[in-house]
């Protein structure tokens, strides 16, 4: 398949060399030529870990436009943060036909479409994932070392009504490709801002005092776990509002250590074996640029909308907000922001069906 994948780092290399090593054809974008020179002059991927190989792909540019070009799947392993940009980056070369697949979404594929849309672009299908496919982490100037691989990727289309026409290509990319009620669903099916909230905040002192600081070993005692399954609470009473009935994965099961999660079923000692997490952390980190000023905002906006109480997802919100000086639940992904916030609850899921 001709797939091209538009990132900037861990997920969009992790992406491309697996992909090519499966024998697809991939046309890598990536944002910073500096950073990733030998890629850019070799085409050549080292994947290490739970994937062995060097995988060669097809093209590499900076150009993400041209890279959509007579693409079938353009997947995008970008932060929540940065899809709206990505969509207005290369709404004029893409063409009806073509599927955009995030890799993890957060309610993006709402938020792709919609620019999409606005800048005039072809009707285009906008599919996203509950969970990234890789925990990846760069290793070297052109190798990426892989910790984690999903089992399970539920993901959700925008609009729902297109579910099986976007879904079957992306099938042919991750055969674990599992089809859930719509893009919202999908949405809240990502328990990052539970899991990393509580992970980032908890461990404040750490963090700033530390060169390196590994949340998934360090970071995770009984306290704060206790914490971020509470927290993921509200996510799955959101859910049940809304009357989603796939099934919620819940952070516990992840914690429990005998639960299917995402990834199987997978130990703390697993984890502890192939982390990859251990880096320098600040709290601009996509833990909070992400998993909280885009995840937690839009459970506290949906909770206030739906008469769910959110209460642990407003004290995340209000800490980072605090710590960066800005106010994340009147800048963040909110259903004002996203335009949602004047429609009824049946308005907003003909909204997800038919866009």
């Amino acid at each position: 398949m001709r797939v091209a994948v538009l990132g900037g780092g861990h997920g969009a290399v992790a992406t491309a060399g697996d992909l090519a090593l499966r024998g697809h054809e991939v046309r890598l974008a990536l944002r910073n030529r500096d950073r990733f020179a030998e890629i850019f002059a070799t085409r050549r991927i080292r994947l290490e870990g739970r994937i062995e190989g060097e995988a060669e792909v097809a093209d590499v540019t900076d150009d993400h436009a041209s890279a959509v070009e007579g693409a079938e799947v353009v997947v995008v392993p970008l932060p929540a943060y940065a899809q709206q940009a990505m969509a207005e980056r290369v709404a004029s070369a893409l063409r009806p036909g073509q599927v955009v697949y995030l890799t993890t979404g957060t309610f993006g594929s709402f938020v792709f479409r919609e620019a999409l849309k606005r800048a005039g672009a072809a009707d285009i299908a906008v599919a996203e994932n509950a969970t990234l496919p890789y925990g990846a982490r760069i290793s070297g100037p052109a190798s990426v070392s892989v910790g984690l691989l999903a089992a399970h990727l539920p993901a959700g289309v925008y609009p729902a009504s297109r579910t099986d026409d976007a879904l079957a290509p992306v099938r042919e990319l991750y055969p674990v490709t599992e089809p859930v009620e719509d893009a919202l669903s999908a949405g809240l099916l990502n328990f990052d801002g539970a899991l990393h909230a509580p992970l980032v905040f908890m461990n404040a002192g750490s963090i700033e005092n530390m060169d390196e600081f590994d949340i998934h070993v360090d970071g995770n005692p009984p306290s704060v776990v206790t914490v971020s399954v509470a927290l993921d609470r509200e996510r799955i009473a959101l859910r049940e509002a809304l009357g989603y009935t796939s099934h919620h994965w819940p952070l516990e099961d992840l914690y429990s250590r005998v639960g299917e999660t995402f990834y199987g079923v997978i130990s703390r000692d697993r984890i502890e074996r192939q982390s990859v997490w251990r880096e320098k952390i600040d709290f601009r980190h996509r833990y909070v640029s992400e998993d909280v000023a885009c995840g937690l905002a839009l459970w506290a906006s949906l909770g206030r909308k739906l008469g769910v109480p959110t209460p642990l997802a407003d004290v995340f919100l209000t800490l980072a907000s605090i710590v960066n000086g800005e106010d994340y639940a009147t800048t963040g992904r909110t259903l004002r922001n996203l335009g949602l916030e004047e429609l009824s609850v049946p308005q907003l899921q003909e909204k997800l069906l038919t866009g």
